[in-house]
């Protein structure tokens, strides 16, 4: 995966914590520091959403993000509260990731058909045919699916514990390490997988060509 493919990424971790850091140099509370940093992101994704002139599912989920955080900060003030909101939608993630290896095709699949098929018809159908001939490339998304479904609840136990034992100012940056080393554990064992995967659907899509 290029560079420029985790820039969103990065982003989202630069811009709410050095926004953290400057708020609470600048006398903010931890709370309304956390809840203002965070929704930096969120606001350019509104941007975006507006652009486009229609509030798509992204669009709405940012919403109800950003109202999620105001109404925790104004009931609660407790920041460590609106640090383990991660940890939970990483929780969430993580489950469906692993409900999906057992029910319907896993998570992985799905989010590899763009890239995997960039729009060709033929390779739509030899990616999608693929998946109901090849026992190996099933077993594999299956892998890859569960393999970042725990990845993914570790990480958000770890979020938990690294919230509760340190301080707020260092929790703050302590959290996120973690993701890094997640994220860069996720890239290699899809890097690993894809050239094989690639000869699966190249397979099928000459067999299908052969066929027709």
């Amino acid at each position: 995966m290029r560079l420029r493919a985790l820039i969103p990424f990065l982003l989202d971790l630069a811009v709410p914590t050095a926004g953290y850091y400057l708020l609470h140099l600048a006398g903010m509370g931890d709370a309304w520091a956390l809840t203002l940093a965070g929704s930096a992101t969120g606001v350019l994704t509104l941007v975006n959403t507006a652009r486009r002139r229609r509030l798509d599912a992204v669009g709405l989920l940012v919403v109800a993000e950003i109202a999620v955080a105001v109404a925790l900060t104004v009931t609660t003030h407790d920041a460590r509260i609106l640090l383990l909101r991660p940890a939970f939608y990483l929780a969430v993630a993580g489950v469906v990731c692993l409900v999906s290896c057992v029910s319907g095709r896993p998570l992985m699949y799905t989010a590899a058909t763009p890239i995997a098929t960039k729009g060709d018809p033929r390779r739509v159908a030899a990616y999608d045919a693929a998946w109901h001939r090849s026992a190996e490339l099933r077993r594999i998304h299956r892998r890859l699916t569960a393999f970042v479904g725990l990845a993914m609840l570790g990480y958000a136990a770890v979020r938990v514990v690294l919230v509760y034992t340190l301080p707020v100012l260092s929790a703050v940056i302590a959290q996120e390490l973690p993701g890094l080393v997640l994220v860069a554990a996720v890239l290699l064992a899809i890097r690993l997988r894809v050239p094989r995967l690639r000869r699966i659907v190249d397979g099928v899509q000459a067999e299908l060509a052969a066929e027709g």
